[in-house]
């Protein structure tokens, strides 16, 4: 019985337009529902050495929309259950995919153990930092992001002269939701908590092949105004860090590759509320580190924002810029600036509009680009996995305009 009320309530919750979330109780398990839904129309220029310019003119864009079911339950002497099941909602592909689902048991003096699809502790502690967070501006463009070439010989180093040499391809590889974490969290203590986080997985049929291994941490103060973390991660194996070559042509990562690969990344990120909370600051310094068979590749990226709160409207403004790369001792002309420029209307409680400009700078080598979003239809002249960038060249500048709805029922 308690089950068919459970499957009516969510139904019901469901069902009703403008429904916040919904809270069920059932069997002594709390359960919540929730979700938002974002979409955006994004106009996209790319500034070609020609001097004609390749336009992107990209409407209906979901962005990060999902609904998700979460619970506890307690189980006495301090401890209790946890679960969470939260899908994404795509509609460029007509498909639907996880987003973070685990299982877990928390305790309130000893913290928590889950399992399942998570963000890394290094994503999680500075991702609601990010004032565009999912936007076409999002600090993904930069932020946790760096450029790979292709390796057109299959000998582990990424070509930089010669036949076969494409265009530099911008990678996240510290923004991740790794479908195999476990992940321990402390309890808060005086505002201070440490995250941390492993996954790995390997071929038990032959231990050379087809393996990789992630390790994820994060220590966080967040009391009052203030906030501050400083975070770390690596990842390690076959193919790992985005590097094309010839036994692993989709770059995805782990699937045959024989070059093992060692990548890793921290960051410092500081935030300030005053005003009321009406006026927040926040920076973020990181640094990446990409080890290759036969060669090295780091830089260093910058990211600072503002948020002002004027009745209903939000003004928010964000800088970044990524340090050209070292390749081998060698320094290339890879880097880049962004300025990003949003105004926010909050039409109610739950409903926003937001416009907003964005301007990437790449230097003569690079080629970052825009946060697509998750409308994957675009041909090929809109970017390489997942962003806005060009394809053909490096050294293009890139604008963007972006008009967006968000009902949040979160």
């Amino acid at each position: 019985m308690q089950k068919k009320l459970l499957s009516l309530a969510i139904a019901g919750a469901l069902a009703v337009p403008g429904a916040a979330m919904a809270d069920v109780t059932t069997d002594g398990s709390n359960i919540s529902i929730y979700g938002l839904i974002h979409g955006s129309w994004d106009y996209v220029t790319t500034d070609q050495a020609s001097g004609v310019d390749d336009n992107d003119d990209n409407t209906g864009v979901f962005r990060g929309s999902r609904i998700g079911f979460r619970g506890s339950e307690g189980l006495g002497n301090g401890f209790k259950g946890l679960f969470q099941l939260e899908t994404q909602i795509e509609t460029g592909n007509n498909r639907v995919q996880l987003r973070d689902t685990f299982v877990g048991i928390g305790h309130e003096k000893w913290g928590s153990v889950l399992f399942g699809r998570h963000d890394t502790p290094y994503k999680r502690v500075t991702r609601l930092m990010d004032f565009f967070v999912d936007t076409v501006a999002d600090y993904n463009s930069i932020i946790g992001t760096h450029l790979v070439s292709n390796d057109a010989n299959g000998d582990g180093v990424a070509d930089t002269s010669g036949v076969g040499v494409d265009v530099m391809k911008p990678t996240i590889n510290f923004d991740e939701r790794p479908g195999n974490l476990a992940m321990y969290s402390t309890p808060k203590f005086h505002g201070f908590q440490g995250m941390f986080a492993r996954e790995s997985l390997s071929n038990p049929e032959d231990d050379s092949d087809d393996e990789y291994s992630s390790f994820s941490g994060a220590v966080v103060y967040d009391q009052g105004p203030y906030y501050a973390t400083l975070a770390y991660e690596q990842w390690e194996g076959q193919g790992v860090g985005g590097v094309v070559d010839g036994s692993d042509p989709a770059g995805s990562g782990h699937n045959g590759s024989t070059n093992r690969n060692h990548v890793d990344a921290w960051k410092l990120g500081l935030g300030y509320d005053f005003n009321g909370g009406n006026t927040k600051l926040r920076f973020i310094y990181e640094d990446i580190d990409h080890s290759q068979q036969n060669s090295t590749m780091s830089r260093d990226a910058t990211w600072v924002a503002f948020s002002h709160r004027i009745g209903a409207n939000d003004f928010r403004i964000a800088y970044a810029t990524a340090d050209d790369s070292e390749v081998s001792g060698a320094n290339n002309d890879d880097g880049a600036d962004q300025l990003s420029i949003c105004i926010d209307h909050h039409l109610s409680k739950h409903t926003k509009v937001y416009a907003l400009y964005s301007h990437m700078d790449n230097d003569e080598d690079a080629n970052y680009g825009f946060f697509k979003g998750s409308n994957t239809e675009l041909g090929t002249d809109s970017g390489i996995d997942g962003f806005y960038s060009h394809t053909g060249a490096n050294g293009q500048n890139l604008d963007v305009f972006s008009l967006g709805i968000v009902y949040d029922f979160m």
